[in-house]
């Protein structure tokens, strides 16, 4: 299944053999404490199912003290 993601401002697409959010983070090797994850416009969890032609966004969480 193929599905549009947007991570760091660069919008690609990316096969992915099915699963949730979690297979997609860790097949794109993103360690998932750091991002917020939008499907189609809203944030979900890591264990969200994933559809053919979803939108995905990563959100980078900043954090500091």
């Amino acid at each position: 299944m193929k599905v549009t993601v947007t991570y760091l401002g660069k919008k690609q697409t990316v096969q992915l053999g099915g699963g949730c959010v979690k297979d997609l983070l860790k097949q794109m090797n993103i360690n998932p404490e750091t991002v917020l994850v939008g499907k189609n416009g809203e944030i979900v969890l890591e264990t969200e199912n994933l559809k053919p032609g979803d939108r995905i966004e990563f959100i980078r969480v900043i954090s500091g003290g």
